[in-house]
């Protein structure tokens, strides 16, 4: 079977400025017009002006990462100078891209460090409670969840929703999602009662405000159908995680990352419910369509493949031409 190459494109647009900024910084900072500074402001300037790319994406993270190493190295140089990183807002938005990117591509380490760095800058500008601050420190709170460290994430999500309820009321969008957030950090706590509480409420209102189509909707029906699996009810987990899983393909498209997690889900619940063979079918239908989405050492395509030799082993074969490869070695 042959071996399914991922590749993928730098963004010329994102060339461009990356050549641009490089060139800039190359100059004598006396050169140019108010100094270090004015290259600082320059630079930040033209990075903000690169069309907007969707983070969630695989195909723009090539063009996220180089606009990272951009990123990294000119937040040292606001830092040094004391230009804001936080306006104008073409980059404050880049900068927020860019954390939803290292958190959705697995570097959530790195996600942790640049937000860290990010959020202290914000709050010492703005405040605490200003809604470009809470902004940071969900992307902050985000990379610690990826990261499994929910601990130290939890009370930042919690900020922000308590924040963004106070401000924007219990039913706005913004809010909405943050609850979603916190649901999710509390299921990963094995808090499953109360992230049951959180996320039945959550679902309530989504499903009133937004709709039961709406991502964020989708989000907080799949952290409470986690709060279900967390609790032994596996099979209204099932019900609930089929049922997100054709929400996803209808708004998202059968191959989106959030749609295999979906299905990702699925397979895990099923394999919980002993039907070993089921989940099998499930997981060597994903394998493939994560290889191909984002690439064979993404964290989804690993799982499935952990899941996939699971389910095998559980029924007592261990073909090699099963899983993609051969089994893995992990």
């Amino acid at each position: 079977m042959t071996e399914v190459v991922y590749a993928q494109a730098v963004d010329p647009a994102v060339e461009q400025a990356h050549a641009h900024v490089l060139a800039l910084f190359r100059e004598d900072p006396a050169s140019y017009p108010a100094g270090l500074d004015g290259v600082c402001r320059a630079a930040r300037d033209r990075l903000g002006a690169m069309p907007v790319l969707d983070p969630r994406d695989p195909g723009a993270w090539a063009s996220y990462e180089l606009i990272t190493t951009d990123v990294q190295t000119l937040l040292a140089y606001l830092r040094l100078t004391g230009v804001p990183s936080g306006e104008p807002e073409s980059f404050r938005s880049l900068l927020i891209r860019v954390l939803r990117y290292l958190h959705e591509a697995d570097e959530g380490k790195l996600g942790v460090l640049l937000a860290e760095a990010v959020h202290r800058d914000w709050a010492a500008r703005w405040g605490e409670s200003h809604p470009h601050t809470l902004e940071a420190a969900e992307r902050l709170a985000a990379c610690l969840h990826a990261q499994g460290d929910s601990e130290q994430a939890r009370p930042l999500f919690e900020r922000v929703l308590g924040s963004r309820a106070e401000k924007l009321g219990a039913d706005d969008p913004a809010t909405l999602l943050a609850a979603c957030h916190l649901g999710a950090c509390l299921n990963q706590l094995a808090e499953f009662q109360a992230a049951l509480r959180l996320n039945n409420d959550t679902v309530w209102r989504c499903e009133r405000r937004l709709g039961k189509y709406d991502g964020t909707a989708i989000l907080a029906m799949g952290n409470l159908a986690g709060s279900l699996f967390g609790l032994g009810e596996h099979r209204m987990a099932l019900t609930m995680y089929r049922d997100i899983a054709q929400r996803l393909r209808r708004v998202s498209g059968d191959n989106s990352l959030v749609t295999l997690a979906a299905e990702a889900n699925v397979a895990v619940t099923l394999h919980q419910l002993g039907d070993h063979e089921a989940a099998r079918g499930v997981n060597a239908d994903l394998l493939p369509r994560f290889e191909e989405a984002a690439g064979k050492d993404y964290s989804g395509t690993k799982l499935t493949r952990r899941r996939l030799e699971k389910n095998l082993r559980a029924l007592g074969r261990v073909e090699a031409d099963e899983v993609r490869g051969g089994i893995p070695q992990f």
